[in-house]
C-alpha cells in the first residue's frame, strides 16, 4: 500500500510540559509504523515513561521484523521487552517511580492491504472510510468499564468525573496487556486516525466524521483539529493522521 504524506500534531496545550510522545517524529511516505503515546505521572516522569515506549518498541520492530502481520504473539512480546526495559530503569530511578504510558501503535503491511493496530489504555486509534467510523478502539478507563455495564451512557462519560482514570497503562512494575486488532481490505482514501485522549476533549465522533470525508486532504482535517484544540484543550494533545493512496 502506498500513502499520503502522513500528517501529525504534538503539542503541549495547558499543561507546564508536555508528556505525550509520537512516532516518528520526522514523517515520509516510506513509514508503515506509527505510534501516540501519553504519558502518565506528572512530576514522576510521563514524559520519560511515554519516550520510553515509542523509542523501545520502534526500536524492537527494527531488530525483530514482523514476519506474519496476523501473529497474535508479537506485539505481546514486544511491549513484554519493553516493559522488562522499564522496570530496570526505575531501579536506578526510584525518583520516576509512578511513571506510566498509554500506546496507540499502527502497523502497516508492505505486501498486502492489511493493519495491524495495539493500544493499552485511553489513547485511541479510528479506522475512517467516507466519513464513517469502522473501526475504533475501545478504552481502558473506568468511564468506558461504566458504560460497557450501563451505568452511563457515552455522551455522560465525555463529561464524567472519572473520565481521565485507566485501568490499563505500560509501568514496568506491573505487566499488562495489549489489546490488538488487525485491520483487512484496506482500500483507497482510507484514513487511520490516532491521537492521545487531549484530542478527544472537545471533539465528537459527529465532528470526525463530518471532518474525514472522501474529498477532505489530511492538511485540511489536521486544519480542523488544530483549530478545535488550540487554546481550549487543558491537556496536551497529539495525533497521526495516515490516508491510504492506493
Amino acid at each position: 500500500m502506498k500513502l499520503y504524506l502522513p500528517v501529525h500534531c504534538h503539542e503541549i496545550g495547558q499543561r507546564s510540559n508536555n508528556e505525550d510522545a509520537i512516532y516518528p517524529e520526522e514523517v515520509s511516505e516510506k513509514n508503515r509504523l506509527f505510534m501516540v503515546c501519553d504519558g502518565v505521572g506528572g512530576q514522576a516522569k510521563g514524559e520519560v515513561a511515554s519516550s520510553m515506549v515509542c523509542t523501545g518498541l520502534s526500536k524492537y520492530l527494527s531488530e525483530n521484523p514482523m514476519g506474519n502481520i496476523e501473529d497474535e504473539t508479537y506485539l505481546p512480546s514486544a511491549l513484554q521487552s519493553i516493559e522488562q526495559h522499564m522496570g530496570e530503569y526505575l531501579e536506578t530511578h526510584p525518583e520516576a517511580m509512578g511513571m506510566a504510558s498509554t500506546l496507540t501503535l499502527l502497523l502497516i503491511s508492505d505486501t498486502d492491504n492489511k493493519a495491524l493496530i495495539g493500544w493499552v489504555g485511553d489513547s485511541r486509534i479510528y479506522h475512517i472510510r467516507d466519513g464513517e467510523v469502522l473501526f475504533q478502539t475501545k478504552d481502558h478507563s473506568v468511564v468506558q468499564s461504566m458504560v460497557d455495564m450501563g451505568e452511563i451512557t457515552e455522551e455522560e462519560a465525555q463529561t464524567h468525573p472519572k473520565r481521565n482514570i485507566i485501568t490499563r497503562a505500560i509501568n514496568g512494575t506491573n505487566p499488562t496487556r495489549i489489546d490488538q486488532k488487525v485491520i483487512g481490505d484496506i482500500k483507497a482514501n482510507d484514513f487511520f486516525f490516532l491521537c492521545s485522549d487531549g484530542i478527544m476533549e472537545n471533539l465528537s465522533k459527529k465532528e470526525i466524521g463530518a471532518w474525514f470525508k472522501e474529498s477532505k486532504t489530511v492538511d485540511e482535517i489536521k486544519s480542523n483539529i488544530l483549530a478545535n484544540a488550540q487554546g481550549v484543550t487543558k491537556d496536551n494533545y497529539s495525533m497521526y493522521l495516515i490516508k491510504i493512496s492506493g
